[in-house]
Parts: C-alpha cells; sequence; structure tokens
C-alpha cells in the first residue's frame, strides 16, 4: 500500500501548488517546493496555475464588480493576499464570492478599508450575487382583507443594516455596473440605512429598498407565520401588511 499513499500525496502536492501564490506569481522560483514534485517541469504548471486564478478572479470579479472598482490600487496587493491566504476549493462563482467576502471583512477587520463604505458595498453584492443563484422571484401575493391571514417575511430576501446609503452606488437597481465603469462623484452619505435586497414579484432581477428602521425591526423579526388576527385592531397595519407583500417583502397566506 506505500505506492498508492504516495500518488495520493504527490496529486495533493500538485494540486497544493497549482493554487498556490507561489505558482500563480512565480515569485522567481525555479525549483520544485516539495519533494514529491522532483521531475515535474514546472513552467507548464505555472501556465496552468495562472489560467485557472485567472478564471477565478473573473467569477470573483463579476460578483463584486463595484467593489473591485472601489479598491484601487488596493486591488493588485489584496488579490494577492487572497490568493495566499485562500486556495481555490470549489469552481463555483457563488462559493468563490464567498470566499473572497469573508476574506475582504477579515482583511479589514485589521485595517479599515478605504473607502470606508466598501464594506457595505461588498455586503451588497454579495447579497445580489446570491440572489441570482437563487434565481427566484417572490410570486405576487395580493394581501386578503380583513384579519384573515398568516404573513412572514420573505426569506430569500438580504436584509442588511449599512452605515452609509450605498444606494447611488447601485444606480439603475441592482444591475450591471455601468459600461463606462463610472461610479457617483460624490461619497455616499455617512447615515445608518436598513436596506432589503430581493428580487421583486413579476422582475427577474435584484433591487435594493431602503426600509423605514421601524419596519425593518418588525420584518426581521417575522421568521415565522403570523396570525394577523392574534395582533388585534391596529390602525394602519392591514394597509403597510398589503404594502410589504406588493413588494415582496411579505409572504401572505
Amino acid at each position: 500500500m506505500i505506492m498508492p499513499v504516495r500518488l495520493l500525496q504527490r496529486q495533493i502536492s500538485l494540486l497544493e501548488y497549482l493554487t498556490s501564490a507561489g505558482a500563480i506569481f512565480g515569485d522567481g522560483v525555479d525549483v520544485p517546493p516539495v519533494p514529491s514534485l522532483q521531475g515535474f517541469d514546472l513552467a507548464p504548471l505555472r501556465l496552468e496555475a495562472c489560467f485557472s486564478h485567472e478564471k477565478r478572479m473573473e467569477k470573483i470579479i463579476a460578483a463584486f464588480p463595484r467593489t473591485f472598482e472601489l479598491l484601487g490600487d488596493d486591488q493588485a496587493a489584496a488579490v494577492r493576499d487572497f490568493v495566499a491566504a485562500c486556495p481555490s476549493v470549489d469552481i463555483r462563482r457563488i462559493e468563490n464570492a464567498r470566499q473572497f467576502y469573508d476574506f475582504a471583512c477579515a482583511r479589514w477587520e485589521a485595517t479599515p478599508p478605504q473607502p470606508p463604505y466598501l464594506r457595505d458595498v461588498a455586503s451588497c453584492e454579495l447579497a445580489i450575487a446570491s440572489l441570482r443563484v437563487r434565481g427566484k422571484a417572490q410570486p405576487s401575493q395580493p394581501a386578503a382583507a380583513g384579519r384573515a391571514m398568516r404573513f412572514r417575511r420573505n426569506r430569500d430576501a438580504v436584509f442588511l443594516p449599512c452605515a452609509y446609503d450605498i444606494r447611488p452606488i447601485f444606480e439603475g437597481g441592482a444591475r450591471e455596473a455601468h459600461p463606462s465603469g463610472a461610479h457617483p462623484s460624490e461619497a455616499p452619505a455617512r447615515r445608518d440605512v436598513m436596506l432589503a435586497i430581493l428580487i421583486p414579484p413579476g422582475t427577474d432581477q435584484p433591487a435594493i429598498f431602503e426600509v423605514p428602521a421601524p419596519v425593518y425591526a418588525l420584518l426581521v423579526e417575522l421568521d415565522t407565520w403570523t396570525d394577523r388576527a392574534t395582533l388585534g385592531p391596529m390602525e394602519g397595519l392591514d394597509e403597510l401588511i398589503s404594502d410589504l407583500a406588493d413588494h415582496g417583502l411579505l409572504e401572505v397566506s
């Protein structure tokens, strides 16, 4: 059983090398990093590593177009650190996006991002990417009249508290970045804003809504079905339920 174990170890070493920063960025190393790779020609391996890295980054940048634009001069260093810290473990676009997001958040905990609203933008873009993977809109559900109904928040919606009003960066809704790559010249306003990100009824693209803080708090709590009748008479509640259901923020039955 010695040979199969050695073969497995060599395969593991090969995969680790192909996803390493040394193989992707060169780093001037011309000898195999581990003995199990002795005898391999590193040039074609580096070519394969670079090709796989480019395909991976294409998936990540497609999920975070505005984030990468805002990274500016820090983009190259961030990518290099990401590769070193987070080797590829999954070919799916959303999993690579989540991996980059987790890395970026950890990086920003150590060193606050510039611009300071970058984390809010990345969080919003991850929510949009996740919704596109699910690819389903909340069906239109007109709220029944009176109190004979149950309701809960749309479980596919993402509720995101932000420290900056980043909606102008996503002008035109949550669609693709502007072809020119331009973004608003004015920095987002520094204020607490509660966002709901979802695919509204009758559409196939994510949209971003600002939700008043009291309504946001209510929606976050509505994780299970709630009977309208148990709430008793409450002025304006039926109209609020109907409005939230029309926008796809509530499920009603």
